[in-house]
């Protein structure tokens, strides 16, 4: 994902604090042996005439600096999604009711078969291969489709 599209669409306009910030940026890569001055004065005309965030990403593309820059900006991996969260949420009721008509009883009859484990194992086993499921399935399939899409963005200009 580009730098620039966190403000949305690239046919959107430019001012002048964004022309002058990627001046910078070009100054920079010349500074770093990437650009001759020739080069730097060619894309700086174009940057202070492109009216777009697309005309001005046009002369910044093919710079390291400028793609160390992307690779910084790209989102972080995926964390636990949701759905995880509430799912574990959702069977620690069960159990904790369970739980506690067990301790209850525990207190007033003595001791008595430890039966909420009829009630616990199913659910923790269903909750566990979820989690499980989830993590090694579902979201390295995720972060690739996320990689490849912003692979596609990234060539499509």
């Amino acid at each position: 994902m580009s730098a620039l599209e966190r403000y949305g669409d690239r046919s959107l306009r430019i001012g002048d604090a964004e022309r002058t910030a990627l001046s910078e940026l070009l100054r920079s890569s010349v500074d770093r042996g990437y650009l001759t001055l020739e080069e730097y004065e060619k894309r700086v005309g174009v940057l202070m005439e492109a009216k777009t965030l697309g005309d001005a990403e046009e002369v910044l593309d093919d710079l390291p600096t400028y793609q160390q820059i992307l690779d910084a900006n790209e989102p972080d991996s995926l964390g636990t999604p949701p759905w995880v969260k509430w799912l574990w949420f959702g069977i620690s009721i069960p159990i904790g009711i369970n739980l506690g008509v067990w301790l209850i009883l525990l207190g007033t009859v003595g001791p008595v078969y430890f039966w909420p484990v009829w009630v616990i194992v199913p659910l923790l086993v269903v909750a566990g291969s979820l989690t499980v499921a989830e993590r090694t399935i579902m979201r390295p399939a995720e972060e690739k489709r996320r990689r490849e899409r912003r692979q596609r963005q990234r060539y499509r200009r």
